[in-house]
């Protein structure tokens, strides 16, 4: 079985921090979760011990042996070995490590290698941007090195072009990018390396963005992701703030629900649901029977604290009367804003007074009751339908309008997302 590769370049420059600085050759690391520096030579065991206790950043600037420059800003001294009088250290990179030199203006392309994202071919313009993508070179192996190792493995890369655009600019539109693949591929896209080239410079940045989380897979088939795309950026570009903030975290709750224990995995799926409510200012109502047995339960609270005027000081018992009234409401406005996007949850058979039994279970005893209302199975089943609808409902907020992967009795099919709105995934 394929091992995954750690990239290693070696090098030598001058360590500084306060007003010192040690000379010495270096290994510089990547993996999939640490980017960092080992030095064999130059720090006496007792500077290292100081500068682990003072946690102090030291600067890098340096060489690597190719000839590149390797600049880093905030090293962090995590370890150290006592071989003698000086020691082996091990630095972790804070915020990034710099391999290249910079041009002195704008950079005419930048690549991202994602992490992630194996198939798919994407050639599309918005708003000034060109957006391409080139394939994985073997992307069965890559895919089945993630799934049997459960790590971030670089895949496609995604190019972007843009006249005029700064570093900074090219950074936050390759997130959005990101963000829109990781909702349709179900799974976190980031990257660890990002390259900005110019006429004549190429400067490289090994930093790790957030969101790789391993996902439970795929809504949009990957052929259909620049048709994706193209329809949804206008539309997460035009969200508000608290929006986009929701729908990240929804992407992340959705990816986090595929690993652990079924317990906190039915937990998540129900989280983003809560806070999609509030992003999008939907708020609930009671019904008829409900706000009338909301209004009798408080006037006879109110007499009751007539009665006894020492008893409820602090108001717990009437607070007590509204808490039990808001799931209802919840629900409620989790209907609307489901409805108002198109999404029936009858008719895709998702149960949200069973989901809700399953996460409150959770989140008060910290596991399923002994005694739920469905077994374990039945609650699987729940799980994967939480998943799928919230990814439905994405699509439709997003206003996207294509294919999605779907299935019956287990058999997976591609079918349209209006087919998808109208029948149980099985």
């Amino acid at each position: 079985m394929k091992s995954p590769e750690f990239v290693c370049r070696e090098g030598k420059g001058h360590f500084s921090f306060h007003h010192s600085s040690i000379e010495a050759s270096f290994a510089l690391y990547r993996t999939p979760y640490w980017i960092g520096i080992i030095t064999k030579e130059g720090f006496s065991y007792e500077t290292a011990v100081r500068l682990i206790q003072e946690k102090v950043p030291v600067q890098l600037a340096g060489t690597l042996n190719d000839g590149k420059p390797i600049k880093a800003d905030a090293l962090l001294l995590t370890k150290t070995n006592p071989p003698g009088n000086t020691a082996g250290v091990e630095f972790t990179a804070l915020e990034g490590v710099f391999l290249g030199q910079a041009g002195d203006d704008v950079p005419i392309k930048s690549t991202y290698p994602l992490t992630g994202c194996f198939n798919g071919e994407i050639a599309l313009s918005h708003d000034g941007w060109e957006i391409s993508t080139t394939p994985c070179s073997e992307p069965d192996i890559t895919k089945d090195l993630v799934e049997k190792w459960r790590i971030p493995v670089e895949g496609m890369d995604l190019h972007l072009k843009c006249d005029g655009a700064v570093m900074e600019q090219h950074q936050d539109f390759a997130r959005v990018v990101m963000t829109l693949l990781s909702l349709a591929l179900g799974t976190g896209i980031a990257c660890d390396r990002q390259v900005f080239a110019w006429a004549n410079e190429e400067l490289e940045i090994w930093s790790q963005w957030t969101g790789d989380e391993i996902g439970p897979g795929a809504i949009v088939p990957d052929y259909q992701l620049a048709k994706y795309l193209d329809q949804t950026l206008p539309v997460w570009l035009s969200l508000s703030p608290s929006q986009q903030k929701a729908l990240r975290l929804a992407r992340d709750y959705i990816n986090l629900s595929a690993r652990g224990y079924l317990d906190t995995r039915l937990l998540q799926i129900f989280q983003p649901w809560e806070f999609l409510v509030d992003a999008w200012g939907i708020k609930g109502n009671l019904c008829e029977s409900e706000s009338c047995l909301r209004t009798q339960l408080l006037q006879t609270r109110k007499q009751w604290n007539h009665d006894h005027s020492n008893c409820d000081v602090d108001g717990f018992w009437g607070s007590r009367i509204s808490v039990i009234f808001d799931w209802p409401k919840l629900k409620d406005a989790i209907i609307q804003l489901a409805t108002g996007f198109g999404l029936n949850c009858n008719l895709v058979g998702l149960d949200f007074d069973v989901l809700n039994e399953a996460r409150n279970s959770v989140a008060h005893s910290g596991k399923l009751a002994a005694h739920s209302s469905t077994n374990k199975n039945h609650l699987s089943n729940l799980l994967q339908k939480g998943q799928y609808c919230l990814q439905l409902l994405i699509l439709q907020m997003l206003k996207y309008q294509g294919k999605v992967n779907h299935s019956k009795n287990g058999i997976l099919s591609i079918v349209d997302i209006e087919d998808a709105l109208k029948t149980v995934r099985t």
